[in-house]
């Protein structure tokens, strides 16, 4: 099973790497389809006047401040960047970029010198602004080369740029990269650690139910043998003696059918079959009337209990039979495990009602409070003569309480042992 789980781990862990990469590799190419979009040289050259009169430098001044528009441009970033005005009957150039220091980028700005000066000279004859313009888009780089004429051609104006549109878009999007890859990341982390989940939750799973058999054939195994012992040797029997063994069936036939019982209350109020049929209920009266009852068991254990409340009524809004099966169950197990008192005491802890009941018994260890709840789990086998111990009770009591979502616990100590539970107080409209 082990083995099932990490396959199928794995398996998502891939897919989620998959969905990730087809996303990083769309969102990149949409990036460098913009930056190769937007990488286009008219942008920064179509406020420039090829009519221009030299003379009085209007051309060069056009030119520059295309040169500060460009550089200022969010794509212009990691480029190569060359331009020029040449003199086409004397090859003179006029206005140079580079030797101005107007330029950015690395060993590129060599070739685009080398580039931009001869497309300067040996560029078309006559005179067609944005004419002449070649760009070619890439991936890792992008070039564009622009010739215009001027001046009634005779003057080339020549732009070249080299991008590189990958490491401009994954530097101008850095931060997003970063929290897709943090998103990625934690998307891995929390299948991974759903997978740990579901397997560990799948071995709980199998244990309950390994401990839920186990604890049903414990349970049924020593009834049924009497019975079956008894109805064998029926024949042989006296009247007196039959009439004893037929308590005996009874008894054992009896605790079978409250364990089963039992069993279908916690399955039917799991599965929300049952569900609380909620009414006021008054737990002090719930409580006495419960304490009453169990007189006859207390004056044969000589055990004194004491009971703390007030006067005013405790009231909650819940099931009265499902309370009265949880107080019950708690009382039951004060008396079997106590040995000289047991405190019973209904607390108003600000807008909710609070009831425990602590024992004098032995003491739980700490990893062993958490069973408690358990079904089949007992803390002493030994102690059960006339009451039952099927080790059911608490389990439906827990069953009742997340019913009812209600706060509980137990606590064990020096001082005894101690459970208890608490429900909202009922406040009429």
């Amino acid at each position: 099973m082990k083995k099932q789980y990490i396959r199928y781990g794995a398996i998502f862990c891939i897919v989620v790497l998959l969905a990730f990469s087809i996303a990083f590799i769309i969102f990149t190419k949409n990036k460098i389809d913009d930056y190769n979009l937007y990488f286009k040289l008219p942008l920064i050259t179509e406020y420039i006047d090829y009519h221009a009169d030299n003379d009085d430098g209007q051309l060069e001044q056009q030119v520059i401040r295309s040169w500060d528009r460009y550089l200022t441009y969010e794509y212009a970033d990691r480029t190569g960047f060359y331009s020029s005005i040449t003199d086409v009957n004397s090859g003179k150039v006029i206005l140079d970029s580079f030797e101005q220091g107007i330029h950015r980028g690395d060993a590129e700005i060599e070739k685009l010198n080398d580039l931009a000066r001869k497309a300067g000279i040996e560029g078309e004859k006559t005179y067609k602004p944005f004419s002449g313009i070649t760009t070619k888009e890439g991936i890792f780089t992008s070039t564009s080369v622009l010739i215009c004429q001027a001046g009634e051609g005779s003057l080339h104006v020549s732009y070249c740029i080299a991008g590189k549109p990958l490491s401009s878009v994954l530097k101008i999007n850095t931060m997003t990269y970063i929290f897709m890859l943090l998103g990625f990341i934690i998307l891995e982390i929390l299948v991974v650690v759903s997978f740990v989940v579901l397997y560990k939750n799948q071995m709980n799973y199998e244990i309950r139910n390994q401990k839920l058999t186990r604890g049903i054939a414990h349970e049924l195994k020593t009834p049924l043998a009497v019975t079956k012992a008894t109805v064998e040797n029926w024949d042989y029997f006296d009247d007196d003696r039959r009439k004893d063994y037929s308590k005996r069936v009874i008894n054992e036939v009896d605790h079978m059918s409250d364990m089963v019982g039992k069993l279908l209350d916690v399955s039917k109020i799991k599965e929300g079959s049952s569900k609380p049929v909620r009414k006021e209920v008054d737990m002090s009266l719930l409580t006495g009337d419960i304490i009453e009852r169990s007189k006859e068991l207390l004056r044969e254990r000589n055990i004194i209990m004491t009971f703390n409340h007030d006067e005013k009524p405790y009231t909650v809004y819940a099931d009265p039979d499902m309370m009265n099966i949880v107080i019950s169950n708690f009382m039951s197990n004060a008396i079997k495990y106590c040995d000289h008192t047991i405190m019973v005491r209904l607390i108003r802890n600000g807008r909710r009602i609070e009831f425990s009941i602590t024992n004098d018994g032995a003491k739980i260890e700490k990893e062993e409070l958490d069973k408690v709840w358990d079904i089949f789990y007992t803390t002493d086998k030994a102690r059960t003569d006339r009451m039952s111990s099927s080790g059911v009770g608490l389990s439906v009591v827990k069953s009742i309480l997340d019913a009812h979502k209600a706060d509980y616990g137990c606590t064990s100590g020096d001082n005894g042992t101690e459970f208890k539970f608490s429900l909202p107080a009922y406040e009429p409209a």
